[in-house]
């Protein structure tokens, strides 16, 4: 065996430290590649204008945040802010948008669910004409083809796999939960404290209804967005665990008047049901965010006794 000089084992440190340096080199070479790249990209998706809520929140859960966005304040009022969408702004009314204001921001694709108003500003960028409602399947299966149908047009098949996967887990975990499924439940939101919008067929809630095991007390013919239009008597009337929606209009104005209201007070000691309130942070005609936050707030009102009387 040659015995080595310190020299040549000097050396021999100096050549190896060398190519580790050089392999250091080119993987944090590749990484700031990779990362460009990433962000390159994730620019380029982020510059996405929508007219649709639903629209809206799907893309956020999809992990890309649209830039702009119509009537925004009214969105984050109803939610609670619980949909992430950063630092998108508001563009104005969905029928008359800001186009001007639109055009500033250099839009690389615009989802809405207007034609003729698509019409007008496909020349800033691609357009998409998609809209969820009314279903075209059973609610819960047009919110689930309806996050693939946006994904597909934005190369992200794999996040769609991924988030509807998730809330096919979650729904299932929430599904357990709920004992007393033999009770039928009545989702009602206020429109004045005389009238109120009950939820049937063709709503994304009867959607979550359905998906919980769940039976729908209301099964009157509904709108394209699955909701009915009844008097207090009709809904004091009818069975089941009555949940209402404290929605903003809800809790500014009617909440108080309705408790300061006889006939309200008459008519609902007459029920038999419980009467619980859900907090509002979701849009009930919005898309896969909103019905597994419905979900949530649903099923803690069925296991945790909610607010209700």
């Amino acid at each position: 065996m040659v015995k080595q000089s310190p020299e040549f084992k000097f050396g021999a440190f100096l050549f190896n430290l060398f190519n580790v340096k050089n392999m250091l080199k080119k993987l944090l070479l590749t990484f700031i590649v990779c990362l460009f790249s990433s962000y390159s990209a994730g620019s380029e998706r982020l510059a996405i204008v929508t007219s649709d809520w639903a629209t809206a929140e799907t893309l956020s859960m999809l992990g890309v945040t649209p830039i702009a966005i119509t009537q925004l304040r009214g969105y984050h009022i109803w939610t609670g802010n619980e949909t992430p969408l950063g630092d998108a702004i508001d563009i104005g009314l969905k029928p008359t948008p800001n186009l001007e204001l639109v055009a500033d921001y250099n839009p690389t694709f615009i989802f809405g669910d207007n034609s003729i108003l698509l019409q007008h500003i496909s020349e800033m960028a691609p357009t998409s004409n998609i809209s969820l409602y009314p279903f075209k399947e059973n609610p819960w299966e047009s919110i689930i083809n309806f996050t693939f149908d946006i994904a597909a047009q934005l190369n992200l098949l794999q996040e769609a796999e991924r988030v509807t996967a998730q809330a096919s887990q979650k729904m299932a975990i929430l599904r357990e939960k709920i004992e007393d499924k033999a009770t039928p439940v009545l989702i009602a939101q206020f429109r004045d404290d005389r009238h109120a919008w009950v939820y049937g067929k063709n709503s994304l809630l009867q959607g979550v209804i359905d998906e919980l095991g769940l039976t729908n007390a209301w099964d009157q013919p509904t709108s394209d967005i699955g909701i009915s239009l009844v008097s207090i008597d009709q809904l004091a009337r009818t069975g089941g665990h009555l949940l209402i929606i404290e929605s903003p209009a809800f809790q500014a104005t009617i909440r108080n008047r309705l408790e300061n209201s006889g006939i309200w007070r008459v008519l609902i000691s007459q029920r038999e049901g419980k009467i619980t309130y859900l907090p509002a942070k979701y849009w009930p005609i919005g898309a896969l965010p909103s019905a597994l936050r419905f979900a949530d707030s649903l099923t803690t009102a069925l296991t945790d006794g909610g607010n209700g009387s």
